[in-house]
């Protein structure tokens, strides 16, 4: 099992040493940057300059990128909208390639595996046209990343355009042979009628077969939540027969979970994944 964390862990502080020396520390196999600018601002030369560094510096490797969801300094909280390939305003869908692009420039100073990207926003009803609209910007920052060294992954999220069949006949129809699943727990999680998967396990038999990563963390069905597997109790994730799925299907286990409360993070992350090693 490679055990992973998001620094989605540490989206309202700043990302820099101290928050990687405790990844670190926590025994990891890799990181995936979430790329919120209130934690990773990739427009910030100096910040990047320093986590460059310290990449050069540790054996931690970044095994992926979390797109930008907002271009905003303030993660949303401005009340700029999302960053949204399959915006029906074209100029809109261009200013969001350049915002990823931008976010992908981190590639030039430190090696990067995959890209996880959204196909549009939460809550979205699927339409063909905003599909057209997704695949045209899909495809641009596809050769974007390649020429970054970089796989791009689409992740599960709450609209129409990706529930698991929609996401499915989306690769499929389009010959997205090289693009990859990210699996999302937590969306999977939620209801069909809040465009969640309706179960982990139905998610998973019909995504698993392209999934090359992870987003692992719980949530009551309702809200997406972000905790931390088992947080949710007999609400959540039913763990135990989720996690045998991913052992036999050798991914990566990401947890992109909320702050870790007054709790040691290091602590927290090697009691999570011992959590999840005993169910596998």
């Amino acid at each position: 099992m490679r055990k992973l964390v998001s620094t989605h862990l540490f989206r309202r502080q700043r990302l820099g040493p101290a928050q990687l020396d405790l990844l670190l520390e926590a025994g990891l196999d890799g990181v995936e940057i979430f790329c919120a600018r209130s934690s990773f601002d990739y427009h910030d030369r100096a910040q990047v300059a320093g986590l460059a560094a310290w990449f050069s510096d540790h054996a931690l490797p970044v095994h992926a990128l979390h797109s930008p969801i907002y271009a905003d300094e303030k993660d949303g909280r401005s009340g700029e909208p999302p960053i949204n390939i399959a915006d029906a305003d074209h100029r809109r869908c261009l200013e969001a390639i350049d915002e990823i692009q931008r976010a992908l420039e981190f590639c030039d100073r430190v090696p990067v595996r995959y890209l996880v990207q959204h196909l549009g926003t939460g809550g979205a009803e699927w339409d063909a046209a905003r599909a057209d609209r997704a695949l045209t910007s899909l495809e641009r920052i596809r050769l974007l990343a390649k020429q970054a060294g970089v796989s791009v992954l689409v992740e599960n999220i709450t609209n129409g355009l990706s529930t698991p069949d929609r996401l499915i006949a989306f690769l499929e129809q389009n010959h997205l042979d090289d693009i990859g699943i990210c699996f999302d727990s937590g969306h999977a999680h939620m209801s069909a009628e809040l465009f969640g998967g309706g179960g982990v396990a139905a998610s998973w038999e019909r995504l698993g077969a392209r999934v090359r990563s992870t987003h692992l963390h719980d949530n009551h069905g309702r809200r997406d939540e972000h905790l931390w597997p088992g947080e949710a109790g007999q609400e959540g994730i039913a763990w135990a027969e989720f996690a045998p799925k991913l052992t036999a299907a050798d991914v990566p286990w990401v947890l992109e979970v909320g702050a870790a409360g007054n709790g040691d993070v290091r602590e927290c992350i090697r009691n999570t994944f011992a959590s999840l090693e005993a169910r596998a």
